[in-house]
């Protein structure tokens, strides 16, 4: 495999872990709880919400079971893909080193909610954020 190959794998995997994680909130459910329907432990399961532990199709369509939801629930949206963010996300690695998955994953998150949205919308939500930017420099300095 590509190292491209490698992130976007990497990449698809935090994400499915992060959707884990929000629907097992969601069912006010513990990572235990969770491991037991599954057959794994508490901690493969922080594993696998992490991103860090990769995972078969039976384990995503007994997960989609548990949580009463599609397998497909669990995937990012098709009409956005992973493949604009590789770059991107490359470049803000070598950058700034220090950042977690968690920070990474949540400018994964800006950018498809970005794309998603309607020329005006966009230019809304993009405004928004810039004011909250200059408030935040402005307020710190």
């Amino acid at each position: 495999m590509t190292d491209k190959t490698d992130l976007q794998k990497a990449e698809l995997q935090k994400y499915i872990g992060a959707k884990i994680r929000e629907y097992r909130i969601k069912k006010k459910m513990t990572q235990g709880e969770l491991g037991d329907l599954l057959g794994l432990k508490h901690n493969s399961i922080s594993a696998i919400e992490r991103g860090v532990n990769s995972f078969d199709a039976n384990t995503i369509f007994s997960i989609a079971k548990i949580f009463d939801i599609k397998a497909d629930d669990l995937f990012p949206p098709f009409d956005i893909e992973l493949e604009p963010f590789i770059d991107l996300i490359q470049d803000i690695r070598k950058e700034t080193p220090d950042l977690d998955a968690k920070d990474l994953y949540f400018f994964k998150k800006l950018m498809e909610k970005t794309l998603s949205l309607s020329e005006q919308e966009r230019e809304n939500f993009l405004g928004n954020i810039q004011f909250v930017v200059e408030y935040y420099e402005k307020i710190n300095g």
